[in-house]
């Protein structure tokens, strides 16, 4: 099998040759294990033996300045087009103060911003460029929908490479609440929809209207396996808002974004949200939605408890990063407690439940690859050496 018949059977369910393992280290996680041997030159993926995934859109996230050019990028631009001025606005020895490219006025750390993110930072948001309907009215028109100026120059190589490739092709995509607060920010989205309910459904439903519009071409002419839609929406204890809430506000724009893919032949249609986003989960499978990342162990997501409870849930991640920045035999523990059974009842794909913090040395990585990797099927000579 290649990686992309791999990724489909387990998708459906099946038995493939071999389970891939997954796992994110951020920036300030390199630098603890480049001081550990890891070359800093070195093609990550090759080095931990990690299958290619490709990406084909790409939008500005909260911190970033985010720059796209139709001569140079690759992918279709889901951000404000054009995106906000990004600007530093002020600087001393402890904090950073600036607008990013989505509009949002912010302080950090300086040591968590100066030399690119780091991975995990805090941050103290300011200011949202949405706060009634006639700033959202304003925002909105860097969404036109225009999506001939959203497409690279060489798209169409782009899909004639596409069509010949033998890895997944995903498709990363703003969920309705990530999308709204962006703009508006979380304490005054929730304050509006109290205040102005109409407002949040209709900034939500365009989230909807325009990613499908820019999308269509593309899902006309390359056959995506997947689509993630990013929708950080839990706190450790469970979810930012209650079932009723996402419903009401919420399920029209699910609705409508998962029909459009289903009718592509997406087969994994994926919500990624850190935290306890159970009570979600109903709504979500109505919607259409069937796959969950990344199963967080310290927000009580255990994968096995949800395995029993929706059987036909696809799940990644779930393997507690807590345990991977102990000892061996902390890691093997927490590998042998869970993969073994979930990937004998399929649609499991195990990795570390989130991003790798550099609490975990690279050893320690290395083994969790390479243990889990017996596990799932994989010869030795995809051990990391």
């Amino acid at each position: 099998m290649n990686a992309r018949e791999r990724f489909l059977a387990i998708a459906k369910f099946k038995t493939p040759d071999m389970v891939p393992v997954s796992g994110e280290p951020r920036k300030a996680t390199l630098e603890r294990w480049y001081r550990e041997g890891l070359p800093r030159n070195v093609d990550l993926p090759a080095y931990f033996r990690v299958g290619e995934v490709a990406d084909i859109t790409s939008c500005p996230g909260e911190g970033f300045e985010y720059k796209w050019d139709r001569s140079r990028s690759h992918t279709i631009n889901l951000g404000p087009s054009p995106p906000f001025e990004y600007r530093i606005l002020g600087k001393n020895e402890r904090y950073w103060v600036w607008i990013d490219s989505l509009g949002i006025r912010q302080r950090g750390f300086k040591k968590d911003w100066e030399n690119g993110w780091c991975g995990f930072a805090t941050r103290q948001f300011l200011e949202f460029p949405a706060k009634d309907r006639a700033s959202f009215l304003r925002i909105k028109r860097r969404y036109e929908l225009r999506p001939s100026k959203r497409y690279p120059n060489d798209w169409n190589e782009t899909v004639e490479a596409l069509s010949r490739r033998d890895y997944p092709l995903n498709i990363d995509l703003r969920g309705p609440f990530w999308w709204t607060r962006d703009m508006m920010g979380l304490e005054n989205m929730i304050m509006v929809m109290y205040r102005d309910p109409g407002l949040i459904c209709d900034m939500m439903d365009f989230c909807a209207e325009f990613q499908i519009t820019v999308l269509e071409k593309a899902l006309d002419e390359v056959d995506a396996d997947s689509a993630v839609f990013n929708e950080d929406m839990a706190y450790k204890k469970g979810p930012m808002i209650g079932p009723r809430a996402a419903r009401e506000f919420m399920f029209k724009p699910y609705k409508e974004m998962c029909s459009f893919l289903k009718e592509h032949s997406v087969g994994v249609i994926e919500i990624d949200s850190d935290g306890n986003s159970e009570p979600l989960i109903p709504l979500w499978l109505e919607a259409g939605l069937n796959s969950i990342s990344p199963c967080e162990i310290a927000a009580n997501m255990d994968p096995l408890r949800l395995r029993r409870n929706y059987p036909r849930l696809i799940l990644r991640g779930g393997i507690d990063k807590r345990e991977l920045a102990r000892d061996k035999q902390a890691i093997e523990s927490e590998v042998l407690s869970k993969v073994p059974v979930l990937i004998k009842k399929g649609g499991y794909f195990p990795g570390v439940d989130h991003g790798v913090p550099p609490d975990i040395s690279l050893n320690n990585y290395k083994h969790f690859l390479n243990f889990s990797r017996k596990i799932c099927g994989w010869p030795d000579e995809y051990m990391i050496r």
